[in-house]
């Protein structure tokens, strides 16, 4: 995607904010237990600059495959994990989810597909059906993706409202949702990230309905269960954290209109 040809390593920003240490959360507390089976190797698409393709080496991994449409981001991923241990046990190649293809050079499928943000950049269901059609064929048929998604909602408009008048720049990272897709479908996001008035970052993804999620993973080849995990948020620290320990209003709105969940769809 050429918007992340221009970001580069500046989308690390977003890694910095207190909304990252609730993501990362939350996709741990999910992908972790299929990490520490033996052997375990994952396929982590959207890998951008390789920030969780460490962790989930970091977390049990015994390879990672990171793909990533943009080169820079690519380049920045391969220059992250050479100053990690775990340098031999990874490889990045430019790839576009949208085009399915399969990863593995032993033809035996991956354990694990991962995909931080990774689903967000369909804008309509052949577009996501085509990405799940690439997670499909890279998965062996024990396998699963895992993946961090939008809130799973069809009443999208109300969420967007919510969104729209919530407290969750405090966290670093918010949306801002644009106008509806046709047939109301979805609607475009810009999303914004900041640490510092000097340190931040700008992108546009998408977000979809739940039900278009599903007959996308249905149509692109995964024939398993499908489970949506919520949002699970952090405690009164990360609460004082983003400056919300005296607002129980603001506090409220980011639980009643969470930016986040983790999705596995089972292959088989």
């Amino acid at each position: 995607m050429a918007q992340y040809d221009a970001i580069g390593t500046q989308y690390d920003v977003i890694k910095k904010t207190p909304f990252n240490k609730l993501e990362q959360f939350n996709f741990r507390k999910h992908i972790e237990p299929f990490l520490q089976r033996h052997g375990t190797k994952v396929l982590d698409l959207a890998c951008g600059t390789g920030f969780y393709s460490s962790l989930l080496l970091e977390w049990g991994a015994s390879f990672v495959v990171g793909v990533d449409i943009s080169s820079p981001m690519v380049n920045a991923a391969e220059a992250r994990i050479a100053e990690t241990p775990y340098a031999s046990q990874a490889r990045f190649v430019q790839g576009n989810g949208l085009i399915p293809q399969e990863y593995s050079a032993e033809n035996n499928g991956f354990d694990v597909v991962s995909g931080a943000w990774f689903l967000n950049y369909a804008s309509n269901l052949d577009q996501l059906a085509s990405m799940f059609r690439t997670i499909s064929a890279n998965l062996n048929s024990n396998g699963v993706f895992i993946g961090i998604c939008m809130h799973p909602t069809d009443d999208l408009e109300s969420f967007a409202s919510g969104v729209n008048n919530s407290a969750w720049a405090q966290t670093g990272v918010h949306y801002k949702f644009g106008n509806v897709l046709p047939r109301g479908i979805g609607f475009p996001i810009r999303v914004f990230g900041s640490v510092s008035p000097d340190s931040k970052v700008e992108f546009g993804t998408f977000h979809l309905k739940k039900s278009l999620y599903e007959q996308a993973a249905r149509v692109g080849g995964m024939a398993g269960r499908i489970v949506w995990q919520n949002c699970e948020f952090l405690g009164e620290t990360w609460r004082e954290e983003i400056g919300l320990q005296g607002d129980d209003d603001g506090w409220r709105s980011l639980q009643e209109y969470p930016l986040l969940c983790t999705l596995l769809v089972w292959k088989e």
